[in-house]
């Protein structure tokens, strides 16, 4: 298990994953120099050492620090410093894992934010797409259930004038 070794992340490699939030995580640097850098910026106490397995994640990283490889992987720049989103009086800014897939380092800021909010309205779009989902269900549940009272009602219908016509 991995987890961020700044100290307001909650973020694990158990609870997240790579695919579905769009986080990664990133390991501290070999270059002491590099390495206290990333010390620093992770903002931990005084005496605390990065280990071989410290990592900080994607969260943390401006969108700059980021780019995709010809193949499509994304990879961290060699002179990326952790600056985001470090200390809770930091105002959020936006981070890679909010991005669209399709992002590309020579995109303009203007296009950026198109992707942005292109990428915001899919999501809307498939919340509403489930809701309805789930009300169509709804629906078709509740005229099975309303097919079932009617036949019940029609039973009990018939029961009580057979029992009315047998007291006769």
């Amino acid at each position: 298990m991995v987890c961020c070794a700044v100290t307001m992340c909650k973020n694990t490699s158990t609870k997240i994953s790579k695919n579905k939030d769009g986080i990664t995580f990133h390991r501290f640097p070999r270059d002491p120099d590099r390495r206290c850098l990333w010390e620093i910026a992770v903002n931990r106490e005084d005496e605390w050492s990065a280990s071989a397995f410290s990592a900080v994640c994607s969260e943390h990283f401006d969108i700059k620090d980021f780019y995709i490889t010809e193949g499509g992987l994304r990879r961290l720049s060699v002179d990326a410093v952790p600056c985001v989103n470090i200390s809770a009086c930091q105002i959020p800014k936006p981070t890679f894992s909010n991005l669209p897939i399709d992002v590309k380092p020579s995109d303009s800021d203007e296009v950026m934010k198109l992707k942005f909010k292109v990428n915001r309205l899919e999501i809307i779009a498939e919340n509403r797409k489930r809701r309805l989902h789930m009300m169509w269900q709804g629906r078709r549940r509740l005229r099975k259930k309303l097919e079932r009272m009617k036949c019940i009602i029609k039973h009990l219908i018939r029961y009580k004038e057979d029992k009315l016509s047998e007291n006769k």
